[in-house]
């Protein structure tokens, strides 16, 4: 007799997003390139290739140096996160970005994946609804399906107007129903690379407030922002807020999953709570190693250094990106604000974002995502996040999609 699986590991298997079927063509690129006509170039990931910044591996030497320190690292921690990391994450936040946190308003997680789940459970239940941007990130959707329920009520808050940034909060405000627990944002944006205005994100959370609603912004990209930052990232969490932060794209460590969240004291306790189900600890030596920095105020300069000058080598590879990709006919970027993203409409060429991308892989050796996985059909998404040290390779790219688009 055939095993069952659950209703949920069905419903993933026969939902599968185009990132896992372009996954499968880079591994077997980088197992067979002899097979392949040209080099691929892949702009498809959301995570950085440059290295992280030398203080971090001097720091992780020390810890494991010391006997006695890479003993402790190496035993069980605190859920919430080790109390001298919680104090060293509000140093971080102070020095590096200039903003004020209380740390018993700071819970770590292993990445921000596993903390936006953990707040989903917090937050919601089969039995309410959540609202997303359209677009979003594509892994939002896909969690709280796995999260709470394949049949999770969810309605798109469409931010993409006249290929323009352009939320309506008119249009949020009919979204929104008794049943409404949860609104995720994300700035700057993933896949678009926009940025929410202080007017705007202050109305979204009177609008919640009134209602008893959360608002989670995700806040992954802040130190890659190419325009004047708005006021909202320096000032105190709103009473509703929950600010989802993470070090992976910031100090270029995805592979530590180390990630923390800002939110209300008594929800905070509540996701540690159920991470003692989940995961027992946060990931204890990439604590330990971040903390011997986060303690040290010239250390915590450097970082700050680093990011200003990231900053800056990212806000120049995105532009010239995008003033590349607006030469090509009958295609619309819009231009990125920060993150690592352009995001461009190809419906001049093709209305199925998934067949272009796939002709673009099979043919040009090309990686994009389709913008039908973070609900946009008729756009694709760019990542020059993988070929920051090398923009030559991202503009080799963009002349084969122009060409592949000329004689398509």
């Amino acid at each position: 007799m055939k095993r069952k699986l659950s209703r949920i590991a069905e419903f993933v298997n026969s939902n599968p997003t185009a990132i896992r079927e372009i996954m499968t063509l880079v591994t077997d690129y980088e197992r067979h390139p002899e097979s392949y006509p040209q080099e691929l170039i892949y702009l498809a990931g959301g995570w950085p290739q440059d290295n992280p910044p030398g203080i971090i591996r001097d720091s992780l030497l020390e810890i494991a140096m010391d006997e006695n320190r890479f003993g402790n690292a190496s035993k069980y921690g605190a859920t919430q996160g080790q109390p001298e990391f919680l104090q060293g994450i509000a140093n971080y936040e102070k020095i590096v970005f200039g903003k004020e946190v209380d740390q018993e308003e700071v819970v770590v997680g292993l990445g921000s994946t596993d903390l936006t789940a953990t707040f989903m459970r917090s937050c919601i239940d089969s039995s309410s609804e959540v609202i997303i941007t359209r677009p979003s990130y594509l892994n939002y959707l896909r969690q709280i399906q796995i999260e709470i329920s394949p049949k999770i009520r969810y309605k798109y808050w469409p931010i993409i107007k006249d290929h323009r940034f352009k939320p309506d909060l008119d249009e949020l405000v009919d979204l929104i129903s008794h049943r409404t627990r949860l609104i995720i944002l994300t700035s700057p944006g993933n896949p678009e690379g926009q940025i929410y205005d202080d007017q705007t994100i202050e109305a979204i959370a009177d609008i919640a407030e009134d209602k008893g609603i959360w608002v989670m912004i995700d806040t992954a990209y802040e130190a890659f922002i190419y325009t004047k930052t708005p006021k909202y990232f320096f000032r105190k969490r709103r009473e509703n807020e929950i600010r989802m932060c993470t070090f992976s794209k910031t100090l270029r460590v995805p592979g530590w999953r180390i990630a923390y969240a800002i939110a209300d004291s008594e929800l905070v306790r509540t996701v540690a709570t159920l991470e003692q189900n989940r995961n027992l600890c946060p990931n204890r030596l990439a604590q330990e190693s971040l903390s011997n920095i986060f303690q040290d105020e010239s250390r915590l300069a450097q970082l700050r250094e680093y990011c200003r000058t990231s900053c800056i080598k990212y806000k120049k590879v995105a532009e010239k990106t995008y003033e590349q990709l607006e030469k090509i006919p009958r295609v619309k970027p819009l231009e990125p604000q920060g993150g690592f993203y352009v995001f461009l409409d190809i419906a001049g060429h093709y209305q199925s974002s998934r067949l272009m991308c796939k002709r673009l892989l099979d043919q040009c050796q090309v990686a994009l995502v389709p913008g039908i996985d973070f609900g946009m059909e008729g756009w694709v998404r760019l990542s020059f996040a993988p070929l920051v040290d090398e923009p030559e390779k991202i503009s080799e790219g963009i002349d084969r999609i122009d060409k592949f688009l000329e004689g398509k």
